[in-house]
């Protein structure tokens, strides 16, 4: 089993997993727990996610109770703390390359991100 990517329904983000024995996708939203949900193709468990998700938020909503903040925030920025061996052999390299060091860090690692979805690998 492997996940299919992320997606965003009214601001709040949605995991969509698929089952490749059952042909399943399963659906369900990290700032709702509660909600599990999915169906036999990808539109269909998207279809059903977002159904359940209108119908929690209009019942929280019905009975007064706070909505959770999506917590799908992602700057572009975050720190990374190497060891200086490796710190020094990426400054060099990005030298070599007339590149900064964030954009070479940056492509490395989208590129190690497409290498594991090539190869369908997952994590978790």
């Amino acid at each position: 089993m492997r996940k299919a990517k992320g997606k965003n329904l009214l601001g709040y983000e949605i995991k969509i997993i698929p089952d490749e024995e059952s042909g399943y996708f399963a659906a369900r939203f990290p700032d709702f727990p509660g909600i599990v949900t999915g169906g036999y193709t990808l539109e269909e468990a998207i279809q059903n996610a977002q159904e359940a998700l209108e119908l929690t938020i209009d019942t929280m909503k019905k009975h007064r109770l706070p909505l959770p903040i999506p917590k799908l925030r992602y700057s572009g920025q975050f720190n990374v703390r190497v060891p200086r061996g490796l710190h020094r052999e990426l400054v060099t390299k990005a030298e070599e390359e007339g590149v900064s060091l964030n954009a070479l860090v940056t492509y490395l690692l989208s590129q190690s991100v497409n290498l594991e979805k090539t190869a369908g690998v997952s994590k978790g």
